[in-house]
C-alpha cells in the first residue's frame, strides 16, 4: 500500500481542495484523527478542519488536543491513532506541535500508521513536522535565530518550508538546511498543498511548490525551481 503525505502550506483556502483527496485515500467510511495543538480559543478554528470532512459525509473523526495545562492524554490519543484511517496534523506553534506529537510514544505511533499505508496531511506547522528534522522560527524556539530539531520523520533528507513565497521563508529554510546538512527542501505556497507517494513528489495541488537544493555547502550556493507536476 502506497504511502501518501499531504503537505499544505497555510492557507485556509487550499483546505476543501485538498480534503477530497485525503478523505479518498482514508478509504470507504474514513476514521479521521485530527491533531490540534489547543490552547485558549482552540474551538475557534475548528471549524475550517471538520466542516470540509462533514459536507463530504465523514462520520467519524477524533479531536486530539491537549488540555488547559498544554498536557496530552497520550494513551487515549494512542488508542485514536491505532484506528485512524487518516492522520491530519493542523497549523500552529511548530514547537508546540513537535512536544505534542513529534515525541515518544506518539511519534512512533504515527510514524507506524503511516508506515503502514495511513495517509498523513499537515497544515503548515504540521507540514513542516513530517520531516526528520523540522525548521524551528526564532520566536518558537526562545532564540534568537533559526532552530532546528527532530520532526517525525515521514519524509527524510528534506527540509520544509511553509508560506514561503508569502512570509518569504527562503532565508530561513537555508538557515535550516545548512544546520543541518540536508541538501533538499520543499517551499510550499499558502495556497498550495504538495503530494507525496512514497515519498516522491507527485502532485501539486493549488500554485505553487518549489524544490531548494544547496548545490555547494561551502560557497553557500543553491537553486530554486518551481515544481511542474500534473
Amino acid at each position: 500500500m502506497a504511502r501518501t503525505l499531504f503537505l499544505l502550506g497555510g492557507g485556509s483556502e487550499i483546505l476543501d481542495a485538498v480534503n477530497q483527496a485525503f478523505i479518498d485515500a482514508a478509504g470507504p467510511d474514513p476514521v479521521l484523527a485530527l491533531l490540534l495543538q489547543g490552547g485558549p480559543g482552540w474551538e475557534s478554528y475548528l471549524p475550517q478542519y471538520i466542516r470540509p470532512w462533514q459536507r463530504r459525509g465523514v462520520r467519524h473523526y477524533h479531536i486530539l488536543v491537549p488540555d488547559a495545562n498544554g498536557v496530552l492524554n497520550t494513551e487515549a490519543a494512542i488508542a485514536v491513532l491505532r484506528t485512524a484511517t487518516g492522520i491530519f496534523i493542523g497549523g500552529g506553534n511548530t514547537e508546540i506541535y513537535r512536544r505534542l506529537y513529534a515525541t515518544e510514544p506518539i511519534r512512533t505511533v504515527i510514524r507506524e500508521r503511516y508506515q503502514q499505508g495511513v495517509p498523513v496531511a499537515g497544515l503548515s506547522a504540521g507540514a513542516i513536522l513530517a520531516s526528520d528534522v523540522a525548521l524551528l522560527l526564532p520566536e518558537e524556539a526562545g532564540s534568537s535565530s533559526v532552530q532546528v530539531a527532530q520532526g517525525l520523520g515521514l519524509l527524510p533528507h528534506c527540509i520544509i518550508g511553509v508560506h514561503f513565497t508569502e512570509f518569504h521563508a527562503l532565508a530561513d529554510m537555508l538557515v535550516a538546511m545548512r544546520k543541518s546538512h540536508v541538501q533538499f527542501g520543499l517551499g510550499i505556497d499558502e495556497n498550495a498543498c504538495a503530494v507525496l507517494e512514497d515519498e516522491r513528489l507527485c502532485r501539486v495541488i493549488g500554485h505553487s511548490v518549489y524544490t531548494v537544493q544547496i548545490t555547494d555547502f561551502d560557497t553557500s550556493r543553491y537553486v530554486v525551481e518551481e515544481v511542474s507536476v500534473p
